[in-house]
């Protein structure tokens, strides 16, 4: 069967039939921006930025999660008792994006609210978020390093309120106390956070069903 490959308003999903490897990826078309102050993005700014981030997924994601492999498939037989890894990248285009992303130039240590949206296909950044920044939750109590770029693309990947299962450190989530959830104010990926990418998965290969058979 070899490649089997689902490209999707939002991402794209290539299953390697053959190793058992599957692969995410996003296309990320940018719009750069300056806030006030600031000297225009020069081409290796925008290079360093988009690579920092690239890299900031990469760590985030990519290897942290095992899928169980079940059906009747060829596939699925040949893969029944080996989980398949599944890696998530970003890839930066200037033509039949995913994502519009629009990143604003701010000063060094300065803050903005970055955000995904969702039923747009937007997202907006700012030009430090691949740097680890201290989050708390709503009381002070808890604070954990996280990196904003990589929060953001776990909503990008399908972690989002419009499907009910958006940040985790609001009062309303079941997962508030989850402090070091990657939705929430951490780092760790949950098995709950690939539901969106499993949904698109389980509609590619017939005769198979993929789940997450575990996370590190």
């Amino acid at each position: 069967m070899g490649h089997v490959v689902r490209d999707t308003d939002w991402c794209v999903i290539d299953i390697n039939t053959a190793t058992g490897f599957v692969f995410f990826q996003q296309r990320w078309m940018y719009n750069w921006v300056t806030a006030a102050g600031q000297s225009a993005w020069t081409l290796t700014e925008r290079r360093n930025f988009h690579n920092r981030c690239d890299r900031a997924i990469w760590a985030a994601w990519s290897n942290r999660a095992r899928l169980a492999v079940a059906g009747t498939s060829a596939f699925a037989r040949r893969f029944r008792s080996t989980p398949v890894s599944i890696n998530l990248d970003i890839r930066w285009v200037t033509s039949r994006p995913h994502w519009n992303v629009t990143v604003t130039k701010i000063a060094a240590g300065a803050f903005r609210v970055s955000e995904v949206f969702w039923t747009d296909r937007r997202i907006s950044l700012d030009s430090e978020d691949f740097k680890a920044v201290q989050k708390c939750d709503n009381t002070g109590a808890q604070c954990r390093s996280q990196v904003p770029v990589a929060h953001e693309f776990g909503h990008a990947a399908g972690n989002t309120a419009v499907l009910a299962r958006g940040d985790e450190y609001r009062a309303t989530s079941t997962h508030v106390a989850d402090y070091d959830s990657a939705l929430n104010i951490g780092t760790t990926v949950r098995s709950r956070h690939f539901t969106t990418i499993l949904d698109e998965m389980n509609a590619m290969v017939p005769d198979t069903t993929f789940s997450v058979h575990s996370v590190r």
